[in-house]
């Protein structure tokens, strides 16, 4: 079975339950991407504490995301080629089944899934509910690192393309998307803001909070319900009108995430968001 959008944690056991019997090394690539925006360093520490067996550590800050300079946002899109060799080096293979984890609630596996899809890949799942699902469910953890056998990637046409700043500069006069911010409330209306150094949105953007789309337990609200809320939010729009937005990009990617989930693919996510926004003095903002 070939997983693109979500797979659980019984799921992934059963996986590693059947390798561990037969012997044989399944086609497959665990990903742990835990991190903070606070501190990309808590991954690592994360990691060295416990991860799912055979899991290999992918440092979010280090190898996902590009080189921060002036005018690229929080967490830009890194160098294409780069980006291939560093997933290589951790044993993504077009071949394998890639599932992604973060601690469960968050937006650093979806992020790594949409950039896997920026290079072609399809057969990538992200771990329903994440590592906190794993422990909660009393499966095994290990201590011991996991060193990763070269993978070997055949890049292919993006099955996601990011949205570039000049759009959403151009979508101030066309309207032609609608902008779903994905910060909580209190910082898409300026209150509070202590990550980036403007507080407020884009002009016209709608806040619908990432944590949206969680149970309490961190996992994803079941496909139905998703789909209602979205609907509602999209009041008639195709999802194709649609431009996610946050922070840094990180975020963004749960919604348009949630989105494909639930039946509503295509959606776009601006990777540069309002940490890429605000670097140019020419861009209008809201602060109310």
């Amino acid at each position: 079975m070939i997983y693109t959008t979500l797979m659980n944690v019984q799921e992934l056991h059963s996986i590693l339950v059947n390798q561990k019997i037969t012997g044989k090394k399944a086609p497959l690539c665990v990903l742990d991407c835990r991190c903070s925006i606070e501190n990309p360093d808590v991954g690592i520490e994360l990691y060295k504490e416990g991860h799912i067996p055979g899991a290999v550590l992918c440092d979010f800050d280090r190898v996902v995301t590009g080189k921060v300079c002036q005018g690229s946002g929080r967490h830009p899109m890194p160098d294409r080629e780069i980006f291939i060799k560093n997933m290589e080096s951790l044993g993504v293979s077009s071949d394998k089944q890639i599932v992604l984890y973060d601690q469960g609630g968050l937006g650093f596996a979806t992020r790594l899934w949409f950039q896997l899809r920026w290079i072609g890949l399809e057969k990538v799942a992200v771990l329903d509910g994440g590592y906190q699902a794993w422990v909660n469910h009393k499966f095994p953890v290990a201590t011991k690192s996991t060193v990763p056998e070269a993978g070997v990637i055949n890049a292919n046409e993006p099955l996601e393309i990011p949205t570039e700043m000049k759009t959403v500069q151009d979508n101030l006069n066309t309207h032609k998307y609608l902008v779903v911010d994905a910060r909580s409330n209190s910082r898409f209306h300026g209150i509070g803001e202590t990550i980036d150094k403007k507080a407020g949105h884009i002009p016209g953007s709608v806040c619908r909070p990432g944590s949206m789309n969680f149970n309490k337990d961190g996992a994803f609200k079941s496909p139905v319900e998703l789909r209602k809320e979205f609907l509602e939010l999209l009041d008639g729009r195709k999802p194709t009108q649609i431009i996610n937005s946050c922070g840094s990009g990180v975020n963004a990617s749960v919604n348009l995430f949630a989105m494909d989930l639930c039946g509503l693919v295509g959606s776009h996510l601006y990777t540069g968001s309002w940490s890429q926004w605000i670097d140019d003095e020419s861009n209008p903002i809201v602060c109310k």
